[in-house]
Order: C-alpha cells, then sequence, then structure tokens
C-alpha cells in the first residue's frame, strides 16, 4: 500500500458509513445511531468530571515528558505474540530514545493471552502496560478496575476524534488505539495467472477457484486451525457479516446477550456452517494439527491457492520467499456472500495499548504510550508489524500485496463486521469451534452443532 491511499483517519471516518452496507440495513443504520446518540450523551453527561480528569491528566502528561534520573523497569505484555520479533525491535528504540526506561516485553498467544491477563491482574499481579480489544473485553477490565483513565491526556490528540469515540468506555478514554488492517484473502497470483482464474467476486466463485486449484494438484487453501484464534478469526467474521447484512439482522448479537434471540432463529447459522465445511474440504492436510506459523510457512512456499489473514504474515512471507512477496501475492476482501454488492472489504481495530491502574511506574508507562502515539512510534509500528498504525500521518507503506485494496479504501468500501458483536460478552466463537471440529469429521450434523450451542448458551447466560 503505497502512501498515495488515503490516511487511516480518512478510513474510520468511511467505517462509520461502511458498516453499515447499502439500502438493505437500514436496521443497521438505526442501531449505528442509537449507539453513537448514547455515546455522545454519556460523554455530555460526564463534562464536569472529564474537566478534572483532564486537568488532573495534563499534569500527568506533564510529569510523563520530563526526563526520568532514575533507572526503571516497566512490564509490557501483549497478544502480538505472531509479531515479537518486530514489537521488541519498536521496544528497542524506544528505551535507545529514553535510556532510563526498560520494558520487559511479555508476549502471550492471543488463545492464551486473556486467561493469563484474568489471572495476573486478579491475583494482585502488576502490568504497567497491557494490550487490550476495544470494546468487550476492554470494557470488562475497565468495569474491573485494572485500567487507568487516559482521558485528557496531551498524547491522545494524535488520533482521530472519530477512533477515539469508538474506543471510549461510558464516554471516556481509559484506552489508546494503536493499530487496525483488512482482514482478506491472500492469493498467489503465479497459480491465479496459470489456470486463467480471476479474483472471486463471491463466496461460489471463490469456491470454484478453488476446486479448480485442486484438479491441477495444488492446495486450494492453507488452513491452520490447530490454533484457536485463525478459526475463530474466520467464523467470528463470516457469521456476524451474513447476520448483519446477508439476512438483516444487525441486532441479532445484542439479542442473544439478553436472551432474545437463539442461533436456531438465525439463517447465517446455516450459511456459516455450509462455509465451514467446504472450506474445511479444500484445505491442506492435517490443518487441525498445524498451527498459524505452519501455514505461513506452506503458503510461503508458493504451492498454496488462498490464505485468509490479516497482514501479520507479510513479513515473514518477505523473508522466506521475497518473489513470492514482491510480485507474487494479491489481496482480496474476502467475500462472504453470494451477493456482490455486499462483499466490501472487512477492516478491524486490533491491538489498543493499555495503563494498569496499579502501575508503580506510570510516569514511565506515560512516555511509551506517547511513544506508541508519535508519528515516529507510528511508523515503527507500521514497518515492524506489517499493520497500519491509527496515529495520524503515520505511513501506510506495508507491502505490494495491499496495493490490490486501493479501490476499496479510495472509495469507502469498508465495513467492520465485529462493530455488530460490540456490546457480546458470550464466547460463542469458543464452543462453535469444538462444535465444527466434530462436524468436519461427521460426527455431528450441522443441525446438532446449532442445537448444541444454543443449549450451551441458555445454560450458561441467564
Amino acid at each position: 500500500m503505497k502512501k498515495s491511499l488515503v490516511g487511516l483517519s480518512a478510513i474510520i471516518a468511511m467505517l462509520s458509513l461502511a458498516a453499515c452496507g447499502n439500502a438493505n440495513n437500514d436496521a443497521s443504520n438505526a442501531a449505528n445511531t442509537s449507539s453513537n446518540a448514547a455515546s455522545n450523551t454519556a460523554s455530555t453527561e460526564n463534562t464536569s468530571e472529564g474537566a478534572s480528569n483532564t486537568a488532573a491528566n495534563n499534569t500527568a502528561s506533564s510529569n510523563a515528558t520530563e526526563a526520568s534520573t532514575e533507572p526503571v523497569t516497566i512490564s509490557f505484555m501483549h497478544f502480538k505474540s505472531d509479531v515479537t520479533d518486530g514489537i521488541q525491535k519498536i521496544v528497542d528504540q524506544f528505551e535507545a530514545a529514553n535510556p532510563n526506561i526498560k520494558v520487559d516485553v511479555q508476549p502471550v498467544k492471543y488463545d492464551d493471552y486473556y486467561t493469563i491477563l484474568k489471572t495476573k491482574l486478579a491475583g494482585g499481579d502488576i502490568l504497567d502496560v497491557f494490550t487490550l480489544n476495544a470494546g468487550a473485553q476492554a470494557k470488562l477490565f475497565v468495569d474491573g478496575g485494572y485500567v487507568e483513565d487516559l482521558t485528557g491526556q496531551e498524547f491522545l490528540n494524535n488520533f482521530d476524534a472519530d477512533v477515539l469515540t469508538s474506543q471510549a468506555s461510558d464516554g471516556k478514554n481509559y484506552i489508546m488505539p494503536l493499530n487496525a488492517g483488512p482482514i482478506a484473502v491472500f492469493y498467489n497470483k503465479n497459480i491465479y495467472n496459470e489456470l486463467n482464474l480471476e479474483v472471486p467476486r463471491t463466496f461460489d466463485d471463490m469456491i470454484e477457484n478453488a476446486k479448480k486449484i485442486k484438479a491441477a494438484g495444488k492446495t486450494p487453501f492453507a488452513l491452520g486451525w490447530k490454533d484457536g484464534w485463525p478459526l475463530g478469526m474466520w467464523i467470528g467474521r463470516d457469521l456476524p457479516s451474513n447476520t448483519a447484512l446477508a439476512v438483516n439482522q444487525p441486532d441479532f448479537f445484542d439479542k442473544l446477550e439478553t436472551g432474545g434471540a437463539k442461533f436456531a432463529d438465525n439463517p447465517a447459522m446455516q450459511t456459516t456452517l455450509d462455509h465451514a465445511q467446504q472450506i474445511f474440504d479444500l484445505g491442506n492436510k492435517d490443518q487441525l494439527g498445524l498451527g498459524y506459523n505452519d501455514v505461513v510457512d506452506l503458503f510461503a512456499k508458493g504451492d498454496v491457492g488462498m490464505m485468509y489473514m490479516g497482514t501479520w504474515p507479510l513479513a515473514d512471507i518477505q523473508k522466506k520467499n521475497p518473489d513470492l512477496y514482491n510480485t507474487g501475492i494479491g489481496y482480496f476482501p474476502y467475500p462472504f456472500s453470494n451477493d456482490e454488492s455486499l462483499n466490501k472489504l472487512e477492516f478491524n481495530p486490533d491491538a489498543s495499548l493499555a495503563l494498569g491502574s496499579k502501575s508503580q511506574h506510570k510516569e514511565a508507562a506515560l512516555k511509551f504510550l506517547a511513544f506508541m502515539a508519535s508519528k515516529e512510534g507510528g511508523d515503527a509500528w507500521v514497518k515492524n508489524t506489517n499493520t497500519l498504525s491509527y496515529v495520524k500521518g503515520a505511513t501506510t507503506d506495508i507491502a505490494p500485496a495491499l496495493n490490490d485494496l486501493k479501490p476499496y479504501f479510495d472509495n469507502g468500501q469498508l465495513y467492520n463486521s465485529q462493530a455488530y458483536m460490540a456490546k457480546t460478552t458470550i464466547d460463542w466463537t469458543g464452543q462453535l469451534i469444538q462444535h465444527l471440529q466434530k462436524m468436519f469429521f461427521k460426527k455431528e450434523t450441522p443441525e446438532q452443532v446449532i442445537t448444541a450451542l444454543d443449549d450451551w448458551v441458555s445454560k450458561n447466560h441467564k
């Protein structure tokens, strides 16, 4: 993606419109309007309190910019273990500019991250800085009192106001936006050209391409579903996309949260289960025995047609197969529907940063956040993690493959499926993964999967 792309702030502004889709999604527009109105009301109600917080936080920010004379070590726990080396390079850059501050970096696999984070904080362990996902996960830790209020910090001025509003809890900014990116399908241009395949615009088109790739003796899809999160990432987007946009139930997950809806009542459930089985049948061997790193290696060898993923594998692919990285990879929006008009580009927030409320080194931790919020920090993030930074003015030059997505950014053809689950605390993805694995091997029917999921929700969420 070259620098001719629109800035990330403009992209986020587009998302406020694009997330709702087309005229078929008036209900979604109404839901988002209500949500924004509620957010604005909460912000207004907290004006006086926010003013005092702002003054206090500005004082803290001023203190945080003063040169520290005493050596200090702060902890930084994050779930971006797929780019551990890249994040360490960013930390090295911060430490070089702040020689009196050392950062103890603690990468954790995403599948284990929230369990470990909850255990540490509930057990009294002190974490200075840690990553959170905006939305329900962030609110959980905010409500638990584990996160410092950052409202009014000067470094938040480096982010678009719409981004800050979208990641606020009760009208306050407890987390600092860090990065975002597309979730789409990498494809091998050499294989596509060899078989005269066109970039698919619908789900059925993608499956037909996959069948032709398989007939040619190559692997259609690189799947590493041993790690729970890649499969969870896929179903956590296919299902809400089809639910909100294809069958026009944008409030389904809100109703699920309150017991007002069941998976059996959602036609998109059958669609997602059918999609899952088709992709599984066209995947590499032993996809439930291979993890994320394994399939990145597999795709990098150049014998696989497609891989559904964010931009994270690009740095590894560049190292392992520079020719493929430079000229052999394309990137297209995942076509969740057979209605081509619905298949826009999925663009999601990824990680945000939180300051631990019990941190004993808040001045140093705030300096770390301020660095990550600077253009220098934003550029370092893009360069070393191959994802887009929310920092205003940060580079958007990631990789040649992302040039394929330029028309979607330019035309505002973007949406965020995760917005339809913003109020959901029910971990249905973990349960669905377990039952999908049984379905793949014909131990459960799709109907049994749906029934089991509804039974689990009714027993565990009153």
